[in-house]
């Protein structure tokens, strides 16, 4: 008797189907793993997206550093137009949060670049950058930019009575011949601001506040308006409307200036008679 039938002899089917089973769980494990090595079978969609970075900075109008709180800035956001479909993408990062990144389609866009207010106003723009290509898996980086916003808020001023016009003869109006204007930042004192005087289109000259003693201009009609940059904070104003040398016309007021919005503050000025000799 041979060697192998002494072997073999004593296996039973059972077991013989034991031995071809874990052969087969051998085979299908080896299998497995190349295909998890190879990524063989693998699901996972090739990326389709790519990304952009931008660094910022912010100056104020004399050219110097400023902060996003000095400037009232909240974000900056990004308007991305794809060239090919014409298709907007929108997307924004927090003003302090220098330098910003956002996952874009691929694809080649036109960027435009704004710092807003917390309102989404405008504070300021950077250049434009066109034809800015995004490649999927890759980090592109924005040309860096530099805003230049105020730190102080246009403040509007109009003066009006209760009659029709501000400068006409009574009847038909207050027969106002000058205008003085003081301007006081509480807490800071006088505030030595130049406000300009415009009429619909036409520019009427301009009043600086002097804090030596106000200055009589002209009379100024309801229908001008009075602009000047003031920083924010509580102000006091006095504005007189003199009939030759009488105050005959004024106005006590205080109001609070926001910080800077990109939107200017209206402030009118409604003046009261006095009942006083020569008015």
């Amino acid at each position: 008797m041979s060697i192998d039938t002494i072997s073999f002899k004593h296996w039973t089917p059972l077991r013989v189907l034991g031995i071809l089973a874990c052969w087969l769980l051998i085979v299908i494990a080896m299998a497995v793993a190349v295909a998890i090595a190879s990524g063989c079978g693998s699901n996972t969609p090739p990326a389709t997206n790519g990304s952009i970075t931008l660094t910022w900075s912010t100056l104020d109008r004399n050219q110097q550093p400023a902060t996003c709180a000095q400037v009232s800035a909240k974000s900056v956001a990004l308007r991305l137009r794809n060239r090919a479909s014409g298709a907007i993408v929108a997307t924004a990062f927090p003003c302090e949060a220098s330098p910003g990144t956002a996952e874009v389609a691929a694809g080649t866009y036109d960027v435009a670049i704004e710092l807003n207010a917390a309102d989404g106003s405008k504070l300021a723009t950077a250049p434009d950058q066109p034809g800015v290509a995004i490649t999927a898996g890759r980090i592109t980086r924005l040309v860096p930019v530099t805003f230049t916003a105020s730190t102080e808020t246009s403040l509007v001023l109009t003066i009006a009575t209760s009659i029709a016009t501000n400068c006409q003869s009574p009847p038909g109006g207050a027969g106002i011949t000058g205008t003085t204007l003081t301007l006081i930042h509480v807490g800071d004192g006088c505030a030595p601001v130049t406000f300009t005087r415009q009429r619909g289109t036409e520019q009427r000259g301009s009043y600086t506040v002097r804090c030596s003693g106000p200055s009589v201009v002209a009379c100024i009609e309801r229908d001008e308006t009075l602009t000047a940059s003031v920083p924010p904070g509580p102000y006091a104003l006095h504005v007189v409307g003199k009939l030759g040398p009488a105050d005959c016309w004024v106005r006590d007021d205080t109001f609070q200036v926001p910080p800077p919005s990109g939107r200017p503050l209206v402030h009118p000025v409604g003046l009261v008679h006095q009942t006083m000799p020569g008015c």
